[in-house]
């Protein structure tokens, strides 16, 4: 959880917006004043937010789960495949596939 004051959540909106997307919660101050909290959506909004999303941020929110941060990557970027019709060797491929488990 972290505090910010007005002045400094204004000049760095997008900053902070990113960290409550990750997880976090700010705590808007006005004075040292806590005024506001933002933090991921707790209810579903329809159409945006599954029942399952939601129960999921409420229990992250609360302490009593904390999500894996992971990067995405594209299988697309992360292999790269021979021209088609040439030999291919499979056991190559899983092995690179595989390295950053090992």
């Amino acid at each position: 959880m972290k505090s910010v004051g007005i002045k400094v959540l204004k000049n760095n909106l997008s900053r902070y917006l990113r960290e409550v997307r990750a997880g976090e919660t700010v705590l808007v101050t006005d004075r040292d004043e806590v005024i506001a909290e933002i933090h991921r959506p707790t209810t579903p909004v329809p159409g945006r937010v599954t029942r399952w999303a939601s129960w999921l941020n409420d229990q992250e929110r609360s302490g009593r789960i904390r999500r894996a941060q992971r990067a995405h990557v594209s299988l697309k970027k992360a292999i790269v495949l021979p021209a088609a019709g040439t030999a291919v060797d499979v056991k190559g491929l899983l092995d690179e596939s595989r390295r950053d488990r090992l």
